[in-house]
């Protein structure tokens, strides 16, 4: 299995200072855990990157101020053979400061990317051989939560894909995922409140799933560290309950991460940078609970990133501040990881996407 790594650069604060040499290009092996580099492809700050579901594009955003020029490139995928490499398609400019996350919707016709620091969405429509179009929106989200320091204003943090054509904007500054969908008679996104997903005021949503079944929503917060669920019922997102990642006696600050479901639908999985764990927990899909099923160190420091593969066998955690990444395998009965590798030859991770065509 192929493996893209999005890292960091060069320094985006006092607290990031990337150390990355841009897209990395892995190869895996699922028998043995084991990972070998196949390439590596410089770019500037590649932070966050997404695949078409044919395997034939990789986007990838330029996550710096907007007056230093950011872009959104595109590119082919050439996986012939052993060694696979990317070759740019194109490149657009991105109107946005920090952009931090990016996807596709469902019908793979347009790409929204969420600026963290500028709090606007930025939707590009796409050509038929995997190229960027000029931006057709640039949709400045608006609002402010009650914590001063870091809800001062919107800050988009994720795109996550809906229906054929929807979009959910995770914002942290509004305490909310924002519903948007495509109108493809005017090919515009337009609101459609009825559909937000809201938190609780000052926990500062930052990532999003989806149950496999599409039945239930789960957001996790990064400045509480909780994850928070929902039932889906028509086009509303009605709340369920929250549940704390971090064990109660924790003394950290929260700063939650990551948060991904297992292909089954049974397990859920967050990353707390604070105490550099994963948190791993059980939904039952009857009762509409979560339980706590247990933690684990994440093999380093900072994990900004988890994600696993499609067949729900492995775990991947980007450990951005101790420059490696650690492969667990997943216990399938019950969910529980299990230390395999632990890879070093990368710095600054911040994004795992695979390609499994």
């Amino acid at each position: 299995m192929k493996i893209f790594v999005g890292c960091y650069t060069k320094k985006i604060s006092e607290e990031l200072v990337g150390k990355g040499e841009g897209i990395y290009c892995l190869d895996f092996d699922q028998t043995s855990g084991q990972i070998k580099l196949i390439d590596i492809l410089p770019c500037l700050n590649p932070s966050y990157l997404t695949i078409s579901n044919n395997g034939n594009y990789l986007y990838a955003v330029e996550e710096i101020p907007m007056d230093e020029s950011p872009k959104i490139k595109a590119f082919n995928i050439n996986s012939e053979g052993n060694t696979p490499t990317l070759s740019l398609i194109n490149e657009q400019e991105l109107p946005g400061s920090f952009s931090c996350h990016l996807s596709l919707i469902k019908s793979q016709t347009h790409l929204a990317v969420a600026c963290y620091m500028s709090g606007n969405v930025l939707v590009y429509p796409l050509d038929k051989n995997g190229g960027i179009l000029p931006f057709t929106q640039n949709i400045q989200q608006q609002g402010t939560g009650p914590n001063k320091l870091r809800q001062e204003a919107a800050h988009a943090h994720m795109i996550h894909p809906y229906g054929s054509n929807g979009i959910f904007v995770v914002d942290l500054g509004l305490d909310l995922a924002k519903s948007y969908d495509l109108n493809t008679g005017t090919d515009q996104m337009i609101e459609t409140p009825e559909s937000d997903i809201i938190i609780r005021k000052g926990a500062g949503a930052r990532h999003m799933v989806l149950h496999p079944d599409f039945d239930f929503a789960f957001v996790f917060s990064e400045l509480s560290a909780e994850v928070f669920s929902f039932r889906i019922v028509g086009k509303k997102f009605e709340f369920l309950e929250s549940v704390h990642s971090l064990p109660e006696a924790s003394k950290e600050i929260p700063s939650g991460a990551a948060i991904r479901m297992h292909p089954n639908g049974k397990y859920l999985y967050v990353s707390n940078r604070s105490n550099n764990s994963i948190t791993i927990f059980q939904f039952d899909n009857q009762s509409e609970k979560l339980s706590l099923i247990g933690y684990e160190a994440s093999g380093g420091k900072t994990p900004r990133e988890i994600n696993i593969d499609s067949t729900g066998k492995w775990l991947f955690v980007a450990n951005m501040d101790s420059d490696n990444i650690v492969v667990f395998s997943i216990d399938q009965t019950n969910g529980l990881l299990i230390k395999k590798n632990v890879y070093r030859d990368i710095n600054s991770a911040s994004c795992i996407q695979f390609l499994e065509n």
